[in-house]
């Protein structure tokens, strides 16, 4: 498996000061709340909610109006003041100070892409530059939109470990787009307690629907930390010399994933994850792959911020005129979960245009049928990826 958990950000922005823990809940609810909203598609889902609050967080700098109210909204933030970015900063740079250690890797970078000889207003070019550390690169947007495009995607692939390659399609930029915010994590997570390989074996996956997939079993009886609720089970796996860890949860039905998602809120996770207990455990995890790609256009819409992307968009605290208007967000994301640990990647792109129970001695954790999981900085609490295992890959 090649090192990494990639995740990558592009961003627009809006300016009490906040500690980065008050920014956490809102971010976590946005989770909740992305994660009911996509998972009404089918398949396998992985997403990073913290990419995507991010990047709508710096797009917020410079909203104003119904427009900067409707993206609040929205992200569940209060409207913010001058201290929300410098929160969101501060809680980025605490994950990676926090996370990098036994052999562990997490890294943040932003980028500002800007037209050629476009002007910007000078807080909202402070804010990115300042706290969020993004560059400002010079593309002629308007000349070649196809080598800005290129451009940009190169960035995001270097800055992903080539996971995410393309995260702006061909066609999605032309000469009327005038800037671009990214932004890139990447995490590479190793096991505290890592699976033998000798012991991964091919088992039944109950995919549901009478329809059953072989997948390939990692096992391992150890202490772990676990709880159960009347429908699921849950087991949190730790990374080596970090807070992160990757939470799975298991319905007691074999079809109960749906009503499970449904059920889930930030409250209600951070409950369970707070009663997890350390106890031994017989678990099978299988080895998987997923990969999915969304434009986030219609749920961002549904949210609360459909203003951002109509000709009535507020967004002159970018350039000091009401002419630009929200024309794309893209959000692109992988894990690959092995013996070893976890690789995930993810990335998120905005572009603006003109215009407890007593358990037994040993507990079984079978993960042989759909299942959703996280991965989350169990300091903060703030989840950074979320997803589903419909059917291994």
């Amino acid at each position: 498996m090649t090192h990494p958990i990639a995740l990558t950000v592009p961003f627009l922005l809006a300016g009490a000061l906040l500690a980065s823990s008050d920014v956490t809940p809102g971010m976590n609810r946005f989770a909740a709340a992305a994660y009911r909203q996509l998972a009404q598609t089918s398949g396998n889902l992985i997403l990073s909610p913290f990419s995507i609050s991010t990047a709508l967080s710096m797009l917020l700098a410079g909203a104003r109006g119904q427009t900067a109210s409707g993206m609040a909204s929205t992200l569940d933030q209060l409207h913010p003041g001058p201290g929300y970015h410098a929160a969101v900063a501060s809680l980025a740079a605490e994950l990676t100070k926090q996370a990098n250690g036994g052999g562990n890797q997490l890294a943040i970078a932003n980028g500002l892409w800007v037209q050629q000889g476009f002007p910007l207003e000078s807080e909202f070019e402070h804010t990115i530059r300042t706290l969020y550390q993004a560059p400002l690169t010079s593309l002629d947007f308007q000349g070649n939109a196809e080598q800005a495009r290129r451009e940009i995607n190169s960035w995001t692939a270097h800055q992903t470990n080539d996971r995410i390659p393309e995260l702006f399609a061909q066609g999605s930029m032309d000469a009327t787009t005038r800037l671009v915010l990214t932004s890139a994590i990447y995490f590479y997570g190793k096991w505290h307690l890592p699976f033998d390989p000798n012991g991964t074996r091919a088992e039944p996956f109950r995919a549901g629907g009478g329809h059953t997939v072989d997948a390939r079993f990692m096992h391992r009886k150890d202490t772990f930390a676990y709880g159960e609720t009347a429908d699921a089970q849950i087991l949190e796996m730790k990374y080596e010399g970090t807070p992160l860890a990757f939470d799975i949860l298991l319905p007691r039905a074999t079809d109960g994933l749906a009503a499970l998602e449904r059920s889930i809120q930030p409250e209600l996770l951070s409950a369970w994850f707070g009663a997890l207990t350390s106890c031994k455990v017989d678990a099978a995890i299988p080895k998987f792959r997923a990969e999915s790609a969304f434009l986030l256009k219609d749920m961002l819409s549904g949210m609360g911020m459909a203003d951002a992307f109509g000709r009535t968009a507020d967004f002159s605290g970018i350039d000091g005129r009401r002419d630009l208007y929200l024309g794309v967000v893209v959000h692109k994301a992988f894990v690959d979960v092995s013996e070893q640990g976890t690789e995930a990647a993810a990335a998120t792109g905005a572009a603006v245009h003109f215009m407890a129970m007593r358990r037994p001695e040993q507990t079984i954790f079978r993960a042989d049928h759909p299942f959703a999981f996280f991965i989350r900085d169990t300091t903060s609490g703030v989840i950074l990826f979320e997803g589903r295992l419909v059917e291994p890959k």
